[in-house]
């Protein structure tokens, strides 16, 4: 399992430069493993018609190593709303989060804005500001696929984020899938 995180960590690293700095880290493995990754999975870049909507964490399982273990971000139960206008709301809790997204993401005031841009990376600035708070590598699963040996379920129109630091490493990877 924690192969396979690190080799979707590697396949959005080499797609991604220039990005914002986020605090927590995650280990990489060899930059020979991405290619593997790829072979295993059709995989595509985020283009803007792709985040629209509401999506749901999906749980790798792996162990990862972070600074700080009690983050919001860490938590097992997260949901996001990307709207079309380009506003993203998120929510993360310890506890199941109910299925009424939409009335959910109306409760929560939207701080952020985000954008794909050319390279498929999602930029999230503070509404009204230029500078990026985060920038994740965004790849679209476009063949799904059950790895047994990594234990890992990748559905057509799945997620796969990563979110880098300043000098390109891999930081965090998210799972994300259509509600």
């Amino acid at each position: 399992m924690k192969r396979a995180v690190e080799l979707l960590v590697l396949l959005s690293l080499l797609l991604t430069v220039d990005l914002t700095e986020a605090r927590d880290r995650l280990s990489a493995s060899s930059a020979g493993a991405a290619k593997s990754a790829i072979e295993q999975q059709s995989l595509r870049l985020c283009v803007g018609s792709d985040l629209p909507g509401n999506w749901r964490l999906v749980q790798f399982g792996a162990p990862r190593r972070f600074k700080n273990s009690q983050a919001p971000y860490l938590f097992p139960h997260q949901t996001f709303q990307y709207s079309v206008e380009g506003s993203m709301r998120s929510v993360h809790s310890r506890q199941p989060i109910p299925d009424r997204l939409d009335r959910l993401f109306a409760s929560v005031p939207s701080a952020l804005s985000y954008r794909i841009d050319g390279a498929g990376r999602v930029v999230l600035t503070v509404d009204g500001q230029r500078t990026a708070v985060e920038t994740w590598s965004c790849l679209v699963v476009s063949r799904g696929g059950y790895d047994q040996t990594q234990e890992m379920a990748l559905q057509p129109g799945d997620l796969v984020m990563t979110l880098h630091g300043s000098q390109g490493q891999p930081l965090f990877v998210r799972q994300l899938r259509r509600v």
